[in-house]
């Protein structure tokens, strides 16, 4: 007997779509034993209101379908009360619809960004390929319209471009059509009635190692709270929230040093496509496998607002602010505020390299006539050996090779035009709201145990951070 996972799917919809088809059957069932299938008529639905089903097995052409429905010959209302009877509804004799217990795979695919391009390119060429290890037999794209004229969506286009049918959000979509859903950088709650479409249901290829990191921007907060490792989590999608789902597949990889947001997003792209073929080759024993996200170590990468580029001079350390510029130069260049202007911070040093220098204190001491650490936060003045803006802050030097206001400018230009005027000149703290002090340092445990060992293999039991929110 094939396998035919277990998944919720709506029986009204399914009536409907095999009705015109003329080869419903449907009649009581005991305890959930088959018993003899009477013809159904051309209006099934007047007999099964509300109902749900789920898919239990098949067997030759035919598939059968054990349901629960509220009848309504006998339905009687009480306080919250209703009757409920089992009932078998079977025989979908249409063979292109049932699910497949073995790949190619019938994939819908969700995107947007250059991320999920990165997905579907793979996904693509492995539907065009006629090797062996093909997973993907047919392959269709749900993606959004952009909002301005004249533009398209990354996802979009490609798919237009390499002629696969392109479904507006939100589909209308009919039942068993597609084996499994493969979605990326999506950015939109998906429904039950849409995942519940999908046998399989439907595949997230989440750039973290859930649960840390759940929501819109997981690759910037991994850069900007100064996470050693990340990973490829590949989950099923749950309605009502986001990143919530039991996880299939997780791998995990170390973080280059000093990786800016566009790098690491590549890095990760590339990576995840290997996992998603892993988990599509393997999909109908990681079904029946799947491990829920740990509630120990959840954080929530909450999407990145302007705010976030404006720099705390009092209590950021010069490695904080190194994360944030790269883990947001890409969004927006760092902001501070001078003489209540706002200035944009431009090419910025390596400040690990700039606070081991010693000529950096003997540059301090001769213009503020005090050690470095007595200088106060914000401070600033113009290095001509270095021919840097250096600015304090909680516990050492930055260095920036340019500013923006109105127009770009050296740092050389800014001091003429505006330190000189100034006897103490200082830029202003901003409160930007990252809290970059607290630490996450516990480690925590994802059952791994419980995974198959082709899944567990690569996978992590701990996460080395370093300040998380």
């Amino acid at each position: 007997m094939a396998f035919i996972p277990k998944r919720q799917i709506y029986l009204q919809p399914v009536l409907k779509y095999t009705s015109f088809h003329k080869n419903v059957c449907f009649s009581t069932c005991s305890k959930n034993t088959l018993q003899s299938f009477q013809k159904q008529d051309n209006q099934p639905t007047r007999k099964c209101n509300n109902a749900l089903m789920i898919i239990q097995r098949e067997s030759g052409n035919f598939q059968w379908i054990c349901a629960s429905y509220i009848s309504s010959s006998s339905i009687r209302f009480s306080d919250k009360q209703q009757i409920f009877k089992k009932s078998c509804f079977g025989r979908m004799s249409v063979t292109k619809h049932l699910p497949r217990p073995k790949p190619p795979w019938r994939v819908l695919f969700f995107g947007t960004d250059n991320f999920s391009l990165r997905m579907l390119k793979t996904l693509n060429e492995n539907r065009l390929s006629q090797g062996k290890d093909r997973l993907v037999d047919t392959l269709e794209v749900v993606a959004i319209k952009a909002k301005k004229k004249g533009s398209k969506v990354p996802v979009r286009r490609y798919a237009e471009d390499q002629g696969l049918r392109v479904l507006d959000w939100q589909p209308e979509l009919h039942p068993l059509t597609y084996d499994v859903g493969v979605l990326a950088s999506f950015g939109f709650l998906i429904p039950s009635k849409v995942i519940d479409m999908f046998p399989y249901g439907i595949l997230n290829v989440h750039p973290s190692l859930l649960p840390r990191w759940r929501g819109a921007s997981p690759i910037e907060h991994t850069i900007l709270y100064g996470d050693t490792e990340t990973g490829i989590s590949i989950m099923e999608i749950r309605p009502k929230h986001f990143d919530i789902g039991p996880i299939l597949l997780q791998k995990q990889y170390p973080i280059p040093n000093r990786v800016t947001a566009p790098e690491l997003r590549q890095i990760m792209a590339e990576r995840g496509c290997n996992v998603m073929m892993e988990a599509l080759s393997n999909l109908p024993e990681l079904e029946r496998r799947v491990v829920e996200q740990s509630e120990i170590g959840v954080t929530y990468a909450h999407k990145i607002s302007r705010h976030a580029s404006f720099v705390d001079w009092e209590n950021q350390t010069y490695q904080c602010i190194d994360r944030q510029h790269r883990a947001l130069h890409e969004i927006e260049a760092l902001k501070t505020v001078f003489n209540k202007t706002k200035i944009n911070l431009q090419d910025p040093c390596d400040f690990d390299v700039l606070n081991a220098d010693s000529s950096v204190e003997a540059a301090v001491k001769k213009r503020f006539h005090c050690p470095g650490s007595e200088v106060p936060a914000g401070a600033l003045f113009y290095s001509k050996p270095h021919k840097l803006l250096l600015v304090k802050c909680r516990d050492g030097w930055t260095g920036f090779g340019s500013v923006r206001i109105k127009k770009r400018q050296s740092a050389m230009d800014f001091y003429c035009g505006y330190l000189q005027q100034n006897m103490d000149p200082r830029f202003q703290s901003v409160d930007n709201g990252i809290q970059f002090n607290l630490d996450l340092m516990t480690p925590r445990v994802l059952h791994s145990q419980t995974m198959p060992l082709k899944v567990r293999e690569g996978c992590y039991t701990d996460l080395k951070v370093g300040h998380g929110s």
